[in-house]
């Protein structure tokens, strides 16, 4: 693909919408039809910074952002605590969730984000296991006042976490996901995946959150949700081994 004499090359894992180029002798990571807000985000110092936008011939909206030599985090790195500032960052800002609602968007229930995930998928209503927990969210399903309403990530899972090998900061990347939810979308799939239930006091506590009865409550109901995202979407590619994975997941944190 090209565009004003660079060539851009895609990256492996891109869907077909991530490309890297040359842009004056600096290397440049480009997103074809990234999330509008991207920019808002930037500036918020959650995302690496946008170099320029333009619009391709076709009716594309490139946005170019510099090339970050890093990597994405594994699992056993998801305890740094850049992660609680950046989320807790992002959860924070007013500013974000005016921009998001002039764009027209609204608030996603706790109610629907579980109906979406049903719906679009067979293996959550015909598995027993995974059937039963449904039927239990339905009947738990946590308040969300329009004051905690915020701008979630809503795919937090480690790849999507970027470190800078040469300053060693890390960036919140891939906002393909973003919508106005509760912040416990976000924090819950952090604690039920990567944290051992023995610290989430103390890291919600340095997330600025206490941790109260009703809190506690929203973490298994937004983590059993997360769970159950993962199960979806993994049964839809095949990928079976990582399914057995979610489910052990979803079981331990049943059990808690």
């Amino acid at each position: 693909m090209m565009i004003a004499n660079m060539d851009m090359v895609p990256v492996r894992g891109g869907s077909g919408n991530a490309f890297t180029a040359q842009n004056n002798q600096e290397r440049v990571f480009i997103k074809k039809n990234a999330n509008p807000m991207l920019t808002s985000i930037y500036l918020e110092g959650i995302t690496p910074r946008v170099l320029w936008t333009k619009r391709t011939a076709e009716g594309d909206m490139l946005s170019a952002q510099p090339w970050i030599n890093g990597h994405t985090l594994i699992p056993e790195e998801m305890g740094d605590t850049q992660i609680n500032q950046i989320l807790s960052h992002l959860h924070k800002s007013k500013k974000l969730v005016d921009s998001y609602k002039k764009l027209g968007s609204h608030s996603v229930s706790p109610e629907t984000l579980l109906k979406n995930i049903i719906n679009g998928s067979d293996v959550l209503k015909t598995n027993h296991f995974l059937s039963s927990v449904v039927a239990e969210m339905f009947e738990e399903i946590p308040p969300l006042s329009e004051e905690e309403v915020t701008v979630v990530h809503g795919d937090v899972n480690h790849n999507n976490w970027l470190v800078d090998d040469d300053t060693h900061r890390i960036y919140l990347v891939d906002w393909d996901t973003v919508f106005l939810s509760d912040p416990m979308v976000d924090m819950a799939y952090i604690l039920s995946h990567y944290i051992r239930p023995v610290n989430w006091n103390r890291w919600l506590t340095y997330s600025g959150y206490q941790p109260r009865k009703n809190v506690m409550a929203k973490v298994i109901w937004y983590g059993k949700l997360s769970f159950l995202r993962q199960i979806s979407d993994y049964f839809a590619q095949g990928k079976m081994r990582e399914v057995n994975q979610e489910i052990l997941g979803l079981r331990k944190l049943c059990e808690l």
